[in-house]
């Protein structure tokens, strides 16, 4: 995708193992649906970092961070290198 390209994130719910990575790792931005499968409550809620590192750390590999809208962050084009084999 060209830069500057905003992909939302998403998440493979019915897939989820239910670890709790990433749900530990920003409760704000990921939680659980009544049947114990995460889901993203609000990609906005936290950095897109947590984001990528949500995706390294999980263990099913259902999470995709896409690619941000906001790239004002301090080393955003590392945190976009290291997500991009998640998308």
């Amino acid at each position: 995708s060209a830069a500057g390209d905003y992909l939302a994130p998403w998440l493979e719910t019915a897939q989820c193992t239910a670890c709790d990575e990433c749900t530990k790792l920003n409760p704000k931005i990921f939680a659980y649906n009544a049947d114990k499968k995460a889901y993203i409550k609000d990609a906005a809620a936290g950095p897109y970092q947590d984001l990528v590192k949500a995706a390294e750390k999980c263990t099913a590999r259902v999470i995709h961070p896409g690619l941000p809208r906001d790239r004002s962050a301090k080393d955003i084009a590392k945190w976009i290198s290291r997500g991009e084999k998640y998308n």
